[in-house]
Order: structure tokens, then C-alpha cells, then sequence
């Protein structure tokens, strides 16, 4: 009888929050439901901006608290026997979410003393950026010692900070995989293993279904043919802005169209200046295991981009002070176009890798030629007046009081400054 009262002692406690708690829930949840009266018409743009700046960081605090919330509760019940998975069983049926989904929470929470669990609770980076540092650090080999483990985990900590989570993931595993060599070679095998494709039985409605598990090598050719072919207008004769189809169907046609040409068009015709732009040191050259990107921002290994070269041609080019090799191959013959050509804008693709915007991660196939002093000034389309821009930040130059201004930077050859609004070129750039 003793011990019925004291396990119904322990449930009680359970069920009752500390006042503590209680208050901080209360404060919470008045403070949401003001935000959610908020007349956000009323507030300026920048206001507003400002504004959705500030509440991602709350929310970010609060998911990092419900994880550390979820982790004790689950370290409570592992005390009586409980396992894992019953207990994510039972928060997911209580809260309506997926298993997978508490089971994420509980990890993260017990991750709070990492140097990335420490940043998603003050904010500073999202809980899909600390999963992905949690994985890299996992990764790591075991010889490599505890203190280095911390430091790799501080440092790409520092990284996440300023990078979306795309651009992390694709950090994360260049990093891993020059601290573990021979962990490139693991890799290519392991995509080659897993890569597959099923075409599905004809549905009753005439429509099948296609599933793969694509390597980065067919990756890149995929997000080619997405990029050239699956826009607004894409594969279709149409009116611009007339285009309804989604980006799903604007998907399908772009590769039915590629796969259209490829089983139609003569092997030996040109095929342009380049279809995949992979930007390769000579350093990398020597490392067939080395991560490299597409222009589009796909990563593979050196040997993947060689693969994918075959029999076709490259294209080289030597980037050194004062860009004597370029000339010589008279990739700015007409200075006088204001639209730049391909060849030029293959060059910058080699030269800037993606857009030049500090800390934009957009890759070179998705930005634009911009004209470091403008076109309207007297500024030629060569390409060392060109920089790459994504459409988002080369629309932001102008002469407005809002417009950004770009300028050549003298300490590094064939890159620019970009200068923000209200900024004195000469004296504060």
C-alpha cells in the first residue's frame, strides 16, 4: 500500500509543473499570442525584416529548449526501465508528431553541451544546423583524438553561423573528408552501391513513376538539365509569365526534353562551350578523393568530375595576376556587347565559383554577369570588369539611395567590393 502511494506521489509530481516553469510557459504563450495580433502592415519593410530576424532567433531558443525538455524526460523514464523508443512513442501520440521526429529532440537535447548544442540554444544556429554537425562530428575517426573532435566541432560551429544549412552540409563533408582520406574512396563506393533506378508498372491512368537514388555524378547532370531546361518557359512555347505548370511538371519536361535530345541528336555535333563547369586546382588534380563543386554547387570527388569529362574537351584556364592567359585567348573580343558570352561567363564561373555577394553561397550556374563598374558608366563587358552575382543581390545595385555599388578590389585581382548604401567609396570601403 506504501509503495502504491508513493508511485501516485511520483505521477503527481510529474503532472504538476514547477512554478518556475509554469510562469515561463505563461509568459510564452502570452508574448505568442501578441506577436500573432501584430499588425505587420502597419511596420516598414525594414521593420519587418528586422522583426522576422528576431523571432526566428526565439524560435530557434524555444526548439532548443523543448529538445533539452524532451531529453530529460526520456532520461527520467530510462531510469524506471523505459526505452527510447517508448517514450518518443508516447510524446509523439501526445504532442501529434512523428516518432522520428521526438526521437531527433531527444538526441539534440542530450547534445546541449557541444559547442553546437550551446549555439541552438542561444540562437545563433538552427536545429537542422546542429543535426548536421552532430553527423559530421560522428563521422570522424576515433584515432583522432578528443581535442581535435572539439575543435572541428567549434569550428564548423563558427561556419554554421553565417552559412544555410545546404551550404553546411556540403562544408561538413570537404572538412570530414580531408581529415579522413580514405574515407573519399568509401565514399564514391558506397554511392555506387546504393545508386538505382525503378520504373514503375503503367498506372490505370497511362502515368508510371520513376525512383532513383542518384550519385553526385548523376546529380550534376540532373541539376543541369533542371537549371537549362526547368524554368518558368522552359521546354515550352509559351507567353512570359504565362507558364502554369509547376515546378514539379516544369521538372518532368525538362528531363523528358534532355532525354528527348540524347537519344536524337548526332555524337559528333557541338555541344557549346560546356555543359557542367567543375572548378578543379592542380592541387586537387593530384587528389582523385579531393571534393570539388559543380557550377551548379553539387558536390563530387576529382575522380567523378574526370569521369564525366570522357572523351570531351576542356576547357583551362590559368587564373594569375594580371589574367595574361585569358587574354591570350580573347575571351573579351567584344568589349562593346553588353551582354557578356558564354565564353566569359565560363571564365568567371572558374574564376568566382558562385556569386561574389559576401557570405552568398548561390553557385555560379544560378547567377548572373554583373558589370563591376556599370555598363552605363562607360564600364566594359570583359571579364575583368565582370563578377558574378545571384539575381537577388545584382538587383540590389543601383543608383538609388537604396542601391549598392560595386567596385574593383585592388587587393585581390579579378574580384570586387560591394558597397552598401550610404557608404563613402573612397574613405569607408
Amino acid at each position: 500500500m506504501e509503495s502504491e502511494r508513493q508511485n501516485e506521489r511520483e505521477r503527481a509530481a510529474e503532472r504538476i509543473a514547477p512554478p518556475e516553469l509554469a510562469a515561463v510557459l505563461a509568459l510564452a504563450e502570452a508574448a505568442g499570442e501578441a506577436l500573432g495580433s501584430v499588425d505587420w502592415t502597419a511596420e516598414s519593410v525594414d521593420a519587418v525584416a528586422e522583426a522576422l530576424g528576431r523571432v526566428e532567433t526565439i524560435a530557434r531558443k524555444v526548439e532548443a529548449a523543448a529538445a533539452c525538455g524532451a531529453a530529460d524526460l526520456a532520461a527520467r523514464h530510462a531510469k524506471k526501465g523505459r526505452s527510447p523508443g517508448g517514450v518518443a512513442a508516447m510524446l509523439a501520440e501526445r504532442l501529434g508528431l512523428a516518432r522520428g521526429a521526438i526521437h531527433g529532440r531527444i538526441e539534440a537535447g542530450g547534445r546541449r553541451g557541444t559547442p553546437a548544442g550551446r549555439a541552438a540554444a542561444a540562437g545563433e544556429i538552427s536545429a537542422e544546423h546542429e543535426r548536421i554537425i552532430a553527423r559530421a562530428v560522428k563521422g570522424l575517426p576515433g584515432t583522432l583524438g578528443g581535442e581535435a573532435t572539439l575543435r572541428f566541432a567549434a569550428d564548423l560551429t563558427e561556419y554554421a553561423r553565417t552559412v544555410a544549412p545546404a551550404a553546411l552540409r556540403a562544408e561538413a563533408a570537404r572538412r570530414v573528408a580531408a581529415l579522413c582520406p580514405a574515407k573519399g574512396a568509401e565514399r564514391e563506393a558506397h554511392q555506387e552501391r546504393q545508386r538505382s533506378a525503378r520504373l514503375g508498372a503503367v498506372r490505370p491512368d497511362g502515368t508510371s513513376t520513376l525512383t532513383m537514388v542518384l550519385t553526385a555524378r548523376s546529380r550534376a547532370l540532373v541539376e543541369r538539365a533542371l537549371c537549362d531546361h526547368g524554368g518558368p518557359g522552359g521546354t515550352v512555347a509559351c507567353e512570359p509569365g504565362s507558364d502554369d505548370r509547376s515546378p514539379e511538371q516544369r521538372a518532368h519536361d525538362a528531363l523528358t526534353h534532355v532525354w528527348a535530345l540524347a537519344s536524337g541528336v548526332d555524337p559528333a555535333a557541338a555541344r557549346g562551350v560546356a555543359a557542367i563547369v567543375v572548378r578543379v586546382t592542380p592541387e586537387q588534380l593530384d587528389d582523385p578523393a579531393a571534393l570539388v563543386r559543380t557550377d551548379a554547387g553539387t558536390q563530387l570527388s576529382v575522380r567523378q568530375a574526370v569521369s564525366m569529362a570522357g572523351a570531351n574537351p576542356w576547357f583551362v584556364s590559368l587564373l594569375r595576376e594580371g589574367r595574361e592567359e585569358l587574354h591570350r585567348i580573347d575571351v573579351d573580343a567584344r568589349p562593346d556587347r553588353r551582354i557578356a558570352t558564354a565564353l566569359q561567363r565560363l571564365v568567371l564561373y572558374a574564376a568566382h565559383g558562385g556569386c561574389t555577394f559576401p557570405g552568398c553561397d548561390v553557385p555560379a550556374r544560378r547567377s548572373q554577369y554583373h558589370h563591376v563598374v556599370p555598363w552605363s558608366r562607360g564600364g566594359p563587358t570583359t571579364v575583368g570588369n565582370g563578377a558574378l552575382g545571384c539575381p537577388p543581390h545584382h538587383g540590389m545595385v543601383g543608383d538609388g539611395p537604396a542601391g549598392w555599388t560595386t567596385v574593383p578590389d585592388p587587393g585581390a585581382p579579378g574580384q570586387c567590393r560591394w558597397i552598401p548604401p550610404g557608404t563613402n567609396r573612397l574613405t569607408d570601403a
